[in-house]
This record gives C-alpha cells, structure tokens and sequence, in this order.
C-alpha cells in the first residue's frame, strides 16, 4: 500500500518518512487537483489529504484512487503523531476495502 501526501500535510512529519510515503510537493509544488487525482490513480496510489474537494469529488467519481480525507483543524506535530500512532491501523484497515475514509480527531469513518 503506497500513499500520496497532499501539499496540505506536513512533509517533515516523521511519520510520512517512510518509502511507501511520497509528496506532491517533491512531484510538483503547483500541481492542481484533477493532476493529483490522475497521478494517484495511474500509480496506484492512496490520497492522504486534508483538502475537502477530494472528498466531494469522490463521492461523485465512479472511476477514482482511494482518498483518506482528515478532518481536523489546526494540530501541532506532536498532536498529529498521536493521533497517527493511535489510529493508523485501524485507518489502514478502513482504506483496505473501502475508497473514502474520513478521519477525525475522534472517529474514523468509512463513507463508500
């Protein structure tokens, strides 16, 4: 399972150092959206995203990646590491089987 960190995502954050993490920021700093979306989809790729124009559009795709979509406002680093160390597993879990997953300080949900 290979993921793509939205521009919106912090790159330095240890978590994303891995090599199944790779960054909009290292393809293209300016890359669009539809861009995004087509290179995730090529390349067999997960969305790790924090922009809800992801979420909208899949929902209405029938064609799509898969997208995590995070759902919470302003963390610090230390924040983000918690609450990846608390829930990245059961995130994987979601993702696995399904194609969008929101995923809030307090929940992770399933949408289709």
């Amino acid at each position: 399972m290979n993921f793509l960190v939205d521009a919106n995502l912090p790159k330095y954050f240890a978590f994303f150092h891995h090599p199944q993490f790779s960054f909009v920021s290292d393809l293209d700093p300016g890359m669009s959206d539809t861009a995004i979306w087509n290179y995730a989809l090529n390349h067999d790729l997960i969305i790790l995203t924090r922009d809800a124009d992801f979420f909208s559009r899949s929902l209405l795709a029938t064609h799509k990646p898969k997208v995590v979509f995070f759902r919470f406002g302003n963390m610090t680093l230390e924040q983000m590491h918690i609450f990846f160390t608390e829930n990245w597993e059961r995130i994987i879990k979601a993702i696995e089987s399904n194609y969008l997953v929101v995923a809030t300080p307090h929940e992770i949900n399933v949408v289709i």
